[in-house]
């Protein structure tokens, strides 16, 4: 349970270092105008809210690793 949860960070950490920063940069830079600014705009959008949406199971796998029998009513 602690992999998926490691996993899915791995997944939030990536999506950050490689999309949602990259194109942060360029959209506060101002070099991108038009479809490809519109374009950079969705694509840190959606690697954002996928980070917030697996925030939660990544958080439930890091915790029941160590809390699993809690979790589970024992």
């Amino acid at each position: 349970e602690i992999m998926i949860g490691m996993l899915l960070g791995i997944i939030m950490a990536g999506n950050v270092w490689f999309i949602i920063w990259p194109n942060q940069k360029k959209i506060i830079a101002g070099e991108l105008e038009g479809d490809a600014l519109t374009k950079a705009k969705r694509n840190a959008f959606l690697a954002s809210r996928t980070n917030a949406w697996l925030s939660i199971p990544m958080l439930i796998g890091m915790i029941a690793a160590n809390h699993g029998g809690v979790m589970a009513g024992f």
